[in-house]
């Protein structure tokens, strides 16, 4: 009885490794990239993410703990603020860079699959554990 619990969770556990593969392979095809293109792409949508992630870090250890007073919680709120416009322009600067790699149409295509791909997998987590 207590077997079939801890083989579903095994079942589960998230895998960063396989999870950056399976975006790159979903990218790469819903995009129609070519080896050249992907090989130069992925590289730089790597760094973004790094970077990228810096930030949402910073925002989410923001939005841990409700500050005691209204001063503190406009700072907040002003940070928080700031630090979505960072990545934003983050987003746009690495956009810029992606384009000396592609054409607009294949960018927007890169654009919509992350999103899908981030999509589905967030449906794929909210499904129940598998049953054995």
């Amino acid at each position: 009885m207590v077997a079939l619990p801890l083989s579903a969770q095994e079942h589960r556990k998230f895998d960063p490794a396989k999870f950056k593969a399976d975006l790159q392979k979903f990218i790469t095809l819903e995009a129609c990239l070519t080896p050249h293109e992907a090989a130069a792409f992925f590289p730089l949508y790597d760094e973004m993410n790094n970077k990228q992630r810096v930030l949402y870090d910073k925002i989410r250890d923001l939005k841990l703990v409700k500050p005691l007073d209204e001063e503190r919680c406009k700072k907040a709120i002003v940070e928080i603020d700031q630090l979505e416009i960072e990545i934003k322009q983050l987003q746009s600067n690495y956009h810029a860079r992606f384009l000396g790699i592609m054409p607009a149409s294949k960018l927007y295509e890169v654009i919509k699959a992350e999103s899908k791909f981030h999509r589905q997998a967030m449906r794929n987590a909210a499904r129940p554990w598998p049953r054995r």
